[in-house]
């Protein structure tokens, strides 16, 4: 993976459900007014603004941006951000990423301008019929043939929600920060008020092949980097 350059901007992938409202907090920490948010106002509907980082670069302090991303809703990195070329995220189990989205929606978007955004019908036919957004988010559109390439070459360091404590220890080292795992709040979590359809998992795999190809490459390169058990 590329080696963080504290001179240019960083961008934090938040990925949905993937830790990231609890993970901001730690970059909060780490990047103080340096750090400047980007998210789509569901309330207002209204996209997130775009920020000259050329000139916040310039006041010397590293700058990181920290968001959501959505190729598909016009605020992606391309549209945004074009110029930026280093980045950090954390992944989780696509399977697992789609239920808990599912009930976040439920639950978040009783207010939303957009209700279409908002699953009507059961968990089952909202992971048979809603395909999964997590590459979207992504700063260059992924493929079968690209997506090791683009994460060696674009990010900084990925780390996988289930094993968020290390993963984070990793991001920290890599960008020259100080982590204490004790600090890492524990927020946004979704609660799921009923069985997951567990026969299902195998289908979701099936059906979605690249976003578990990019995740399972995550975890392979997380397993890599982590010392053997005793």
């Amino acid at each position: 993976m590329r080696a963080y350059d504290p001179r240019r901007p960083l961008i934090f992938i938040h990925v949905p459900k993937a830790a990231g409202t609890s993970v901001r907090a730690v970059f909060r920490q780490w990047f103080g007014a340096a750090l400047h948010e980007h998210y789509f106002d569901e309330q207002q509907h209204r996209r997130p603004p775009v920020l000259d980082l050329d000139a916040i670069a310039a006041v010397g302090a590293p700058v990181a941006v920290y968001g959501h991303f959505n190729r598909l809703r016009g605020f992606g990195v391309e549209h945004d951000y074009p110029r930026v070329e280093q980045f950090v995220t954390i992944l989780r189990d696509p399977y697992e990423s789609a239920i808990s989205h599912f009930h976040y929606l439920r639950r978040a978007g009783a207010d939303w301008q957009d209700q279409s955004r908002i699953p009507q019908g059961s968990l089952r036919q909202y992971l048979l019929q809603t395909p999964p957004n997590i590459l979207n988010h992504f700063p260059r559109v992924l493929t079968r043939e690209n997506y090791r390439e683009m994460i060696e070459r674009d990010f900084v360091e990925v780390g996988v929600m289930e094993h968020l404590g290390e993963s984070m220890r990793r991001i920290a080292a890599a960008l020259g920060r100080r982590f204490d795992a004790a600090a890492l709040p524990h927020v946004n979590a979704t609660p799921r008020p009923g069985p997951v359809d567990e026969d299902l998992r195998a289908l979701y795999r099936e059906r979605h092949p690249l976003e578990h190809a990019v995740y399972d490459e995550a975890l392979r390169r997380f397993q890599a980097a982590s010392p053997p058990s005793a």
